[in-house]
């Protein structure tokens, strides 16, 4: 199923809002055991919530979306936060600028070489970036939406050391019933 097919199918609802924060929570966790002290940015931030956990945990951090209409929510929801319209393939962040990238749910809609390389241009050396890799999504007859090999997954993330993994599965069921297989991923760009 194409992206933007596979988006419009799953996107009804909004049902992404009301994960919880427990991704955002577990990354600024590790972030704090480490010392992390630089920018922290959410790729396909949404409504903002995500941000706003970064935040309050003590993090500085700004969201980006592809979306206006997303950055629009993100900006209502939190006025006080910094969000901005840009598109994970051609990023407006300079070379070795970030610290680290927060991306969830994302990389299954886009192209994953073009985001991968944007992401290790603009990561700064020792930077860390934490990404779900939907492995499978199925509907709940077990239709597979889509899916995507773990072994391309290695090579799409070799530049990277891996610092940390988790595969589980999660059902959604707004709009309607799912299942995600995913990997999740934290991992450093070499110095």
């Amino acid at each position: 199923m194409k992206s933007e097919k596979l988006y419009q199918k799953y996107s009804n609802g909004r049902h992404w809002e009301n994960h919880p924060t427990v991704y955002a929570e577990t990354f600024a966790k590790f972030l704090k055991e480490v010392g992390f002290g630089g920018l922290l940015v959410d790729i396909g931030c949404g409504n903002g919530r995500d941000v706003d956990c970064f935040v309050k945990m003590g993090f500085r951090s700004i969201g980006v979306d592809n979306k206006t209409d997303e950055v629009a929510l993100s900006r209502k929801n939190y006025p006080e936060l910094t969000f901005e319209v840009q598109d994970v393939e051609k990023l407006k962040l300079a070379d070795n600028s970030v610290d680290a990238f927060y991306m969830i749910n994302v990389i299954h809609y886009v192209d994953k070489e073009k985001a991968i390389s944007e992401i290790v241009r603009a990561l700064k050396p020792n930077g860390y970036f934490f990404v779900h890799f939907n492995i499978e999504i199925s509907d709940k007859t077990g239709k597979v939406d889509y899916s995507y090999k773990l072994e391309d997954v290695a090579g799409l993330t070799a530049k990277f050391s891996l610092i940390d993994q988790v595969v589980f599965e999660r059902t959604d069921y707004v709009p309607v019933e799912h299942k995600h297989k995913v990997l999740e991923l934290i991992i450093q760009k070499p110095s």
